[in-house]
C-alpha cells in the first residue's frame, strides 16, 4: 500500500510527571492517511497517555504533536473536528439517551447546522453498522454495540485521524469482527488509525506499522513482520507464532 500524506505526527514529544519523573519521553512517531498503525506495551509503559497527547486532550512538558504540519495549539476550532478519539470504556464515552442522541451529541456540540449534523450521525451510525437502531437506548446495547455506537460518535464530527484505546477490550468473537471491519473499511477510506492495544494478533492484519513502547520509549517500530522478527516478548507482548510448549507457558501469573 503506497504511503499517504502525514496526518498526525509527534515529535519529540515528552510528558513529565507531577512527581518530576517521566511518563514517557523522545516519543517521534507519525501517522498516515490511508493506514492503520498498532502501539502496544505493556502496562504502564504509557501508551494510554500519549494516546491522549496525540488526540490534544493533554498538553506536553516537551515536544509537539502537529496535524498536517501545523500544531494542535495553532489550529482554529475543535480538534475533535480532526481528531477522533475512541476511550477504552465505552460506557465513558456515551452521553445521549438514545443511539440517536448520542450520535448527535458531537456534532452538535460543533454547533453543526442541524440538517448537516443529521446526516452525519446518520453516516456514523450506518459505517458502524447501528443504522435502524436510532431510537434504541443507550443502557440496553450490549458491549459490543457500545463499542460501536463509541467509534460512531467520533466519527460524527468527522476527523481524518481516529485514535482506539483498547478497542477489543470485553468483547466476544462477533463484536472483534464487527469492530475489525469498522476499522478496516475507516483505513480504506483514507483515514488515519491508531490502535492501542495488547491484543496484538487480533489487528496485525490490517497494520502498515506497529511501535513497541516500553518505560516510556518507543522501543521498536517498522512493518509488522519486521518487529516481530526482532522480538517482543522481552516488553511484555506475547508472540502470536510463538507456540507454548511447556507447561510453565500456561501460567497466568
Amino acid at each position: 500500500m503506497a504511503e499517504g500524506p502525514s496526518s498526525l505526527s509527534a515529535l519529540g514529544l515528552g510528558c513529565r510527571l507531577s512527581d518530576g519523573s517521566w511518563a514517557f519521553r523522545d516519543v517521534d512517531l507519525e501517522l498516515r492517511a490511508g493506514q492503520l498503525r498498532l502501539l502496544a506495551g505493556r502496562n504502564g509503559a504509557g501508551k494510554t497517555l500519549l494516546a491522549r497527547h496525540l488526540a490534544g486532550l493533554l498538553g506536553p512538558t516537551e515536544g509537539r504533536v502537529l496535524f498536517e504540519g501545523v500544531e494542535l495549539p495553532k489550529l482554529g476550532g475543535s480538534l475533535a473536528s480532526r481528531i477522533g478519539y475512541v476511550f477504552q470504556d465505552a460506557r465513558l464515552q456515551t452521553v445521549g439517551e438514545t443511539v440517536l442522541d448520542d450520535a448527535l451529541f458531537g456534532p452538535t456540540c460543533l454547533r453543526t447546522p442541524p440538517s448537516e449534523a443529521a446526516a452525519r450521525a446518520s453516516e456514523a451510525l450506518l459505517a458502524c453498522g447501528l443504522a435502524g437502531k436510532e431510537e434504541r437506548f443507550v443502557h440496553e446495547l450490549s458491549g459490543g454495540e457500545l463499542r460501536r455506537l463509541g467509534i460512531a460518535g467520533a466519527l460524527a464530527t468527522g476527523p481524518k485521524v481516529l485514535i482506539l484505546d483498547e478497542p477489543f477490550a470485553n468483547l466476544d468473537p462477533d463484536g472483534v469482527r464487527d469492530t475489525l471491519g469498522i476499522l478496516k473499511d475507516l483505513r480504506d477510506s483514507g483515514m488515519a488509525l491508531l490502535v492501542i492495544t495488547h491484543e496484538i494478533e487480533k489487528v496485525l492484519g490490517l497494520a502498515s506499522e506497529f511501535f513497541v513502547m516500553d518505560q516510556g520509549k518507543i522501543v521498536l517500530s517498522g512493518s509488522p513482520e519486521d518487529v516481530l522478527r526482532r522480538g517482543i516478548e522481552g516488553y511484555g507482548l506475547r508472540d502470536p507464532f510463538r507456540p507454548r510448549t511447556s507447561v510453565k507457558d500456561l501460567s497466568w501469573l
